[in-house]
């Protein structure tokens, strides 16, 4: 009797978590528009976006949250980016507004189920998975997310998920024939995770939590690049990096919207292929920008080497570098990044060369990181210094066997120089501040 008291009770709970899932959530989207900081232009938005993804902030604002009863109203910092794709607006609508082709469409989704639907409101349930090398690091969670569509945008609310309280909105806007603009403005606690791993992580590297919203936006508009993108890449000559193709103007509402915020405006540059002693190899360059009210001199500090294991301490557990000659500086790095779960240990070498006093180029030349290249450059400006750091970092398939884990992650030659510029400057600006 006992244990069909229990039965009973356990398809009980089941069915009521289940029922709640199912039940659609009333919800307001106040989500602000990805064209607000541009004028809400599309075509001015446009003329930054070009080739690349780019991505930026938004100023604070409230938000409705219902679903956080502590807070249903809470202040949010979005984040937006935006990408143009060869396809029409009809075609984007089409492709976003079906949630169970998302499965394909975004890697890493292996199933798509409409749990409730009323209207242009659905409630879907989709399975994440993500296989690794090592067991314990494994990823495999049922996300509950609310859509509703309207005529040019899909907003979406959380339900459930290891980042519980988000919401956030895409946006599609004609460019003329088979042009589009796709926006992702999007927003997300990260103090509140759930999920042993998630909040493994996080707690281990609480940092990460600054290069989420950037990387969120690069991951959902890479998708769609891959989907209806162009395969161009560029062919970069030896010590060459990619250079946004952006006015004085723009350059100066990049630097005014970052100091608005304070945070960072990023660049994430089409794909390019680096020339090395083996052959060609396929690099993502990521170009960050960041305003500092401090000037360059008072910044030249972050340009040395040794200095990045006080932005890194948890990671960086050792510098050493050779002296500084002519040709540069040789550095050794001895890193652990420990994931709550598990470490990972990797040594790496880089190579730092001082062009300028307010700039520094670099290359990983030796050790368990062989594809590491890069540039920081201080600019000065009335109020303060311009920051520009461009960054390209991949784990190649002959890395030692914990750090090759890395390659399980989607897009893992994009996202860790989306992340980690972010991180980086904002790291920065908060070490200068204090």
């Amino acid at each position: 009797m006992k244990l069909i008291q229990k039965t009973l009770c356990t398809l009980l709970c089941v069915s009521a978590s289940s029922f709640s899932f199912a039940q659609l959530v009333t919800w307001s989207d106040n989500i602000p528009s990805s064209l607000k900081p541009f004028q809400n232009s599309a075509q001015q938005l446009a003329s930054y976006v070009q080739d690349d993804i780019f991505i930026y902030p938004q100023a604070a604002t409230k938000t409705s949250l219902p679903t956080l009863k502590a807070n249903p109203n809470p202040t949010a910092r979005f984040t937006s980016a935006a990408i143009i794709v060869p396809v029409s607006s009809q075609e984007v609508a089409k492709t976003l507004s079906n949630y169970t082709q998302y499965v394909g469409l975004f890697p890493t989704l292996k199933t798509a189920k409409l749990l409730e639907q009323k209207g242009n409101v659905s409630k879907m349930q989709y399975r994440v998975s993500i296989p690794t090398p090592i067991p314990v690091l494994n990823f495999n969670e049922d996300i509950v997310m609310q859509h509703q569509v309207s005529s040019n945008s899909i907003s979406t609310i959380v339900i459930d998920a290891p980042l519980p309280y988000a919401v956030g909105k895409l946006e599609w806007f004609s460019l003329g024939d088979k042009k589009t603009l796709v926006t992702l403005t999007q927003w997300g606690d990260t103090n509140q995770p759930k999920g042993f791993l998630f909040k493994q992580i996080l707690n281990a590297i609480p940092e990460a939590k600054l290069g989420i919203p950037t990387g969120t936006g690069a991951f959902v508009l890479e998708s769609l690049r891959q989907r209806f993108g162009t395969k161009n890449v560029i062919a970069l000559n030896a010590g060459q990096l990619p250079e946004p193709k952006l006015s004085a103007a723009q350059l100066q509402k990049i630097d005014a919207l970052s100091e608005n915020t304070g945070q960072p405006v990023s660049i994430v540059n089409m794909p390019t292929t680096v020339p090395y002693t083996h052959g060609r190899e396929m690099l993502r360059f990521t170009t960050t920008y960041q305003s500092f009210k401090e000037t360059p001199q008072q910044l030249q500090k972050w340009l040395q080497p040794t200095s990045y294991q006080s932005v890194f301490p948890r990671q960086i557990k050792k510098i050493t570098t050779s002296a500084l000659t002519v040709q540069g500086q040789d550095t050794d790095f001895k890193v652990s990044i420990g994931l709550g779960v598990v470490s990972i240990p990797f040594d790496f070498k880089m190579h730092f060369n001082f062009p300028k006093s307010n700039e520094n180029n670099f290359f990983a030349n030796g050790g368990d990181l062989r594809y590491l290249k890069g540039q920081v450059q201080l600019n000065p400006q009335d109020t303060g210094t311009f920051m520009r750091v461009t960054t390209a970092v991949k784990v190649d398939e002959k890395a030692p066997f914990l750090l090759r884990a890395a390659r399980s992650l989607p897009y893992h030659d994009m996202l860790p120089a989306v992340g980690g510029n972010a991180v980086f400057t904002q790291k920065i600006r908060a070490q200068s501040k204090s």
